[in-house]
This record gives C-alpha cells, structure tokens and sequence, in this order.
C-alpha cells in the first residue's frame, strides 16, 4: 500500500478522529532523516478535559499510528514528570513536531514552552542519584569479572552498557533516554564514548574497561560503607 507523505496523513486522521481536539501534533523520527520502513506517526491530541489520558495505537493510510490522548491538565503534568527525570520523550515530541490543527493556539504555546525547557537543560544530579548509579555499576562490573557462562555474560554486559551510559549521561548532565534514544543522547553527548560503548558489547575486557572510565570519572567505584534502604516494609 502506498503511504500518504506523514504530515498529511497526520492531518486527515486528526480531521477524522479528533475533529474537536485543541491541538493536534505530529513528531518523532518519521519526520526526520532518521525515518525507517518501521517508524510510526507519533502524535500528541489535546482535547477538552478527560477523565483519564490514553494511548491510541491504529494504522492510518499505510502508517503504524501512536496517539497520545490528554487534556492541557494531564499534558503538563506528564511533560513536568518527564523533564523531572531527564526524560524528554513527549516534551521533544512536542517541541519538534509539526502542528496539523491548532484551533486555539494552544500548540503554538507548548512548542514554545517546550523548546525553551529543553533548551535550559536537565537539572544536575544529585549526589544521592550518582551514588546509586555508581554503586550499581560497581556491582555490574564485578559480575562481568566474575562470570564465565557466555549465557550470563550476555545479559550482565547488556545491564553494564545500558547502566554506563546512563551513568555518562548523568553526570555529564545531558537528557537520558532509552533503547535506541539512549545511544542517540550519548551520541549527542559524546559521540567518541557512543561507538566505543556500542562497539565494545562483544568484547566483555574491552566493555569493562570503557565502564570503569565512565566510572572513574563519576567519583569512582562505589561498594564498601554505601547504605541500601530497603523500602519494604515487614
């Protein structure tokens, strides 16, 4: 089935489905150079008060569909949750999609709000927060040492590259993201610790070694006097 062009698709499913919403926003990879056979439509509709906000998920015109569904309420509350954690999944989406109904000028605002709050930056990280990040890579890393199951160092080197990255990217106070959005922020970030990480999956002496760098430089291994609160409760 031929596609309609992305944007155009966005439109008529917004005119079809959400003919009443405030605002409705089309983003993510599909508009960009990074658009693959498998990118969807990520869209974002703000309507008038809900109850609860939802994810839709359809096709349309030849296109995977994700829609966002949330009033100007829940939509702030989850575009401050996400910037709280560094996390910039929907404020991004909003910020660089491209607005297909905008009745009331709502969307030209929150593009604008969302811009400038991605442009200041995510908020430092704590000393509690890399502490936790460094103990847990401590950890990590000696469960690399000490494995000698192909099986289980496979999973141990994916929890080690996942958690350097982060680590990086924390203290380098830089947003965070995860899947392929946590290779293209440490790309962003650093693109020549990107590709030695990405590169060095394989190769659990080479993966260990550009972890203790990352470690190293976020204050060091973390094990002997670092307390673990247990949250449970007898």
């Amino acid at each position: 089935m031929t596609r309609t062009e992305p944007v155009a698709a966005a439109r008529g499913l917004a005119q079809r489905l959400f003919p009443d919403a405030l605002t409705v926003l089309v983003g993510g990879s599909v508009l960009t150079e990074r658009r693959t056979r498998t990118s969807d439509l990520d869209m974002v509709v703000v309507t008038g008060p809900l109850e609860n906000p939802f994810r839709h998920s359809l096709s349309w015109e030849g296109w995977p569909v994700e829609v966002l569904v949330h009033d100007e309420e829940t939509l702030a509350a989850y575009c401050a949750d996400h910037l709280a954690r560094r996390w910039p999944g929907i404020p991004r989406l909003i910020a660089g999609g491209t607005l297909v109904s905008d009745r009331t000028g709502l969307g030209h605002r929150l593009q604008t709000e969302m811009r400038r709050r991605l442009a200041d930056g995510p908020t430092a990280a704590t000393v509690a927060e890399l502490e936790a990040h460094r103990y847990e890579l401590t950890d990590l890393l000696d469960d690399l040492a000490g494995a000698d199951d192909p099986a289980e160092l496979a999973f141990i080197a994916s929890r080690v590259l996942n958690k350097t990255a982060l680590l990086a990217l924390l203290a380098g106070r830089h947003w965070q993201g995860s899947g392929k959005w946590l290779l293209r922020e440490l790309h962003d970030h650093d693109p020549v610790l990107a590709d030695r990480l990405a590169h060095s999956l394989t190769a659990p002496p080479r993966l260990a070694g550009v972890a203790r760098e990352v470690l190293d430089g976020a204050g060091g291994p973390l094990r002997d006097g670092y307390p673990v609160t247990d949250p449970r409760r007898p």
